[in-house]
């Protein structure tokens, strides 16, 4: 629950997860645990199409949409948290950038490709 990157975590997600810690009780910890870029799973496992990508990881969105590397990998929609507009923001350019448009914004933002067969 509320897990992320400790790099990226926004501290908004700090501050929600101390004030519901101390509401309903609980504890918060650090745990260390081993992460892959999306580019070496699909290299690993010769994925070049994804239907749809979910990311939530807590503020972390933008870091790992920007790891992907559009040109081995074709994701028809993605979909990722919007936990604050500010943050949400340079995500969606840059995601139409890429050639993406918004097909859904609510508590997440999903887009899809322009040239998805989903359309």
């Amino acid at each position: 629950m509320i897990s992320g990157l400790k790099k990226d975590y926004d501290n908004r997600h700090l501050e929600r997860l101390k004030r519901e810690t101390m509401e309903y009780g609980g504890f918060a910890e650090s745990i260390i645990v081993p992460t892959k870029k999306l580019e070496t799973i699909c290299d690993e496992n010769n994925i070049k199409h994804i239907n749809y990508l979910s990311i939530d990881v807590e503020g972390a969105e933008f870091e790992v949409i920007k790891s992907i590397n559009f040109d081995k990998v074709f994701i028809d929609v993605i979909g990722f948290e919007n936990n604050y507009h500010d943050t949400s923001i340079p995500i969606i350019q840059y995601l139409e950038s890429k050639n993406y448009k918004i097909i859904k914004m609510y508590t997440d933002i999903f887009m899809i490709h322009n040239n998805s067969q989903f359309i």
